[in-house]
């Protein structure tokens, strides 16, 4: 079995960053992992409703675009 994780956007803080190295070092004895990072949309602070929809299909179209077919899909919000 293979995992491919996608995320949004870069991570910036640190800590999170050495967690995810850390877990993927462990995981990769057991099965093949990767970690995708799809670019997040730019847009202003105060977003409309109508602009926030047309950001998310946007990143929702950059994720799509990086999942395997057959994929199962686990969708995590943080």
């Amino acid at each position: 079995m293979d995992i491919t994780i996608v995320s949004v956007g870069k991570l910036k803080e640190k800590y999170l960053k050495k967690g995810i190295e850390e877990y993927t070092k462990r995981l990769g004895a057991y099965t093949k992992i990767k970690v995708v990072e799809v670019p997040d949309e730019k847009a202003p602070e105060n977003l409309s409703e109508a602009e926030m929809v047309q950001v998310k299909d946007k990143e929702g179209e950059r994720i799509l675009a990086k999942i395997p077919e057959q994929a199962y899909v686990f969708a995590l919000a943080i």
